[in-house]
């Protein structure tokens, strides 16, 4: 009897090996289909955006024609040599595609990339026919490029990525070194839970913002005599909001723009709540927006500022659909640039271009088209432009640059989020007031 079971013991162990071998055996090609139906698009270069203050310039030009298009399918690549490990002895195959919990509607789909994607961050990349440094070379990726991710490969060489990209009407498919690369992803089910959370606010009570622009209705106090918060929150364009009245020397900064509930209101203070933070502070009323301007959260913009990326969501009948997703960039430390900040906020307005300073001047050097603005002097837009000027100092425009190569990359605007034009210009159009949200996380 023991002999029987032992044996039977072993002849499922041996089908489960089976079966685990026919299920990876297959082709990725058709997983990440599944997974997307979607390719990443590679750009040219992109200039900074701010508001008529010190900052988001530096506008650097670049050419359309120099757009590297991926068509939006997927095929497989059953007929490549290159197959994962081939030559290469024994592989693990992983996936890092994960499918989000919400559903998809795009209503831009101009840039499409695998949820899952590859950056190549800091010097140039081979990408080789096979996982391995002795395979020949299929193509060198440039810094800043963007590639398709399908699977990763792990075998004697080290680990490897198996990607795709597009060259004219061809896709092709090679491997490229995981130390070459930076993966990068679309949080897409973190960024549908804070959607949630604000929709969630919304339901309990009446949302409003913080309003401070270009600190118009007074500076806040300083902070112990200095101008950041423990939270790191800054003095300019900012409320002080207080945990109790009792104590006036202790607050936190509270930025334009930020999105607040509602809990109570008096002569002097009302008391506000963060979306993510059940906390009241209290608030002169000259620095809360009333009436309630919020009507709904029925669209929102989310910001992802560790990977660089952006998703556009809208509630379509009962449930949110994703309607885009995309590159964008943000703000970086610096003397003229502050990290685009994290949280929830209103999206107070939008203009279909705003004006730049040359950093430390009050100098117009450039506008960034389309251009809705969340947070103080941070706006969404496309990619900025720096004004020329002629032998006798006219300013000339130069026109519209739809992207850039440095889109998606690292932190590098004054404090804006930059995206591509088209869709600066996809989300302008789409905007209606009293009902978009902009959350930024990381």
């Amino acid at each position: 009897m023991q002999k029987n079971q032992r044996l039977i013991v072993l002849v499922m162990a041996l089908f489960s090996i089976l079966l685990l071998i026919l299920i990876i055996g297959p082709e990725a090609g058709g997983a990440v289909a599944e997974a997307n139906g979607g390719n990443p698009a590679v750009g040219g270069s992109e200039t900074p955006g701010s508001d008529a203050l010190p900052g988001d310039g530096d506008a650097v030009q670049a050419s359309a024609g120099e757009v590297d298009s991926l068509k939006p399918e997927l095929l497989d690549s059953s007929g490549e040599s290159g197959r994962p490990g081939a030559g290469n002895g024994p592989s693990d195959v992983t996936e890092e595609i994960a499918l989000p919990e919400v559903a998809f509607e795009l209503k831009y789909d101009r840039y499409p990339l695998t949820y899952t994607y590859l950056l190549v961050e800091t010097e140039p990349a081979a990408i080789r026919k096979g996982p391995s440094a002795t395979e020949a070379v299929l193509k060198v990726a440039p810094k800043n490029e963007k590639l398709n991710y399908i699977e990763t490969v792990t075998n004697e060489s080290g680990r490897w990525h198996h990607v795709t990209w597009q060259e004219k009407d061809s896709r092709l498919f090679g491997f490229v070194s995981a130390d070459s690369v930076t993966m990068r992803k679309f949080q897409f089910d973190k960024m549908y839970r804070a959607v949630l959370d604000a929709e969630k606010a919304r339901e309990s009570g009446p949302l409003t913002f913080i309003s401070n622009y270009h600190n118009l209705k007074g500076y806040a106090p300083l902070y112990r005599g200095g101008e950041v918060d423990p939270y790191g929150g800054r003095r300019s364009q900012s409320a002080p909001g207080y945990p109790s009245l009792s104590d006036l020397s202790e607050f936190r900064y509270l930025s334009d723009g930020t999105l607040v509930r509602v809990r109570s209101s008096g002569s002097q203070y009302t008391g506000v709540s963060l979306i993510n933070d059940e906390t009241v502070y209290y608030v002169p009323n000259k620095y809360v927006a009333s009436p309630a301007a919020v009507f709904a959260v029925n669209k929102a913009i989310v910001i992802d500022r560790a990977n660089q990326n952006e998703v556009v969501f809208e509630k379509i009948g009962p449930d949110w659909k994703i309607i885009s997703y995309t590159l964008a960039t943000t703000g970086k430390k610096g003397k003229y640039h502050q990290p685009t900040p994290l949280g929830f906020y209103y999206a107070i307005e939008k203009r279909e271009r705003f004006y730049y300073y040359e950093d430390g001047t009050t100098n117009i050097q450039g506008y960034a088209p389309y251009a809705i603005r969340f947070s103080g002097g941070a706006y969404v837009h496309g990619v900025p432009v720096n004004y020329k000027y002629d032998a006798d100092g006219n300013r000339i425009d130069p026109g519209k640059v739809e992207y850039s190569q440095t889109l998606g990359t690292v932190p590098l605007s004054h404090k804006c989020v930059r995206n591509y034009t088209s869709h600066a210009k996809f989300i302008y159009d789409w905007y209606t007031p009293g009902d978009v949200v902009v959350i930024v996380i990381e």
